[in-house]
């Protein structure tokens, strides 16, 4: 099942994906649920984040690559005024000089806890979506020169999300991520290469704080490079979808 938030005909709702139609839901939207009544076509409806600005998003860093010794990632957040729906712009701030892609499952939350065990992780999984964690690259070294670590990953529209959330993923430790810019092949990777894998991030992270419905927890990038001002930028992941976002000039 594809949940989206969307607006139509001026109102926000949270709707069910049908024939090529988005439904109310009748039911819970993080628990059981089914299509209800007919709202607009997919054609009609303007995308939104798939997540409510109180929910935060504490995205994962360093999780493909060579397996080291740590005892688990870094967790960082992306704040509320990063979060950017499919179809909007991607701003390229006036301050940076480099910006890079960054392609990740994003882990959608469904109930609330804390000190979460692996074995019991995906029991707090509503479904996955596309993130893309915009980086503004140019940026670390000076940042971290001044004890400022996180501007770099922090400006508005950094961190698009959806269109959807898809519950019924069969294999999310086993799912090719590929990122294109302007159609073309830039970037790919398949989530089986995590170093750490989504129940052990979910309870890792759910050790630092309280996990609730709504939240989301992009699980890393398998590759990334620079896009411009210009570029249309796309996310796709089997069988969760596919996320467009053009890079715009500041203004």
């Amino acid at each position: 099942m594809k949940i989206a938030r969307f607006e139509f005909d001026s109102k926000v709702s949270w709707g069910v994906l049908s024939d090529n139609h988005l439904h109310a839901i009748d039911g819970d939207l993080y628990g059981s649920k089914t299509p209800g009544k007919k709202i607009c076509s997919v054609e009609e409806a303007a995308f939104l984040p798939p997540i409510l600005p109180t929910n935060k998003v504490p995205a994962i860093a360093a999780n493909y690559g060579e397996k080291d010794e740590r005892d688990g990632p870094g967790i960082f957040m992306k704040q509320p005024g990063t979060y950017q729906a499919h179809d909007g712009p991607i701003i390229y701030p006036r301050s940076c000089k480099s910006i890079i892609y960054e392609p990740e499952l994003g882990i959608v939350i469904s109930k609330p806890g804390r000190h979460i065990d692996e074995k019991d992780a995906l029991d707090y999984v509503l479904g996955y979506t596309c993130v893309n964690d915009v980086s503004a690259v140019d940026l670390i070294k000076s940042d971290l020169g001044k004890g400022l670590s996180m501007r770099w990953k922090h400006f508005d529209t950094f961190c698009p999300m959806g269109p959807y959330i898809e519950t019924e993923v069969k294999e999310p430790g086993n799912l090719d991520i590929e990122c294109l810019v302007n159609g073309e092949l830039s970037g790919s990777g398949n989530t089986s290469d995590m170093i750490f894998p989504i129940p052990m991030l979910i309870s890792w992270v759910s050790e630092v704080m309280t996990l609730y419905p709504g939240d989301i927890i992009p699980s890393g990038c398998p590759e990334t490079n620079e896009i411009n001002i210009g570029d249309e930028v796309e996310v796709r992941i089997e069988e969760v979808g596919s996320l467009v976002n053009r890079v715009v000039a500041d203004y």
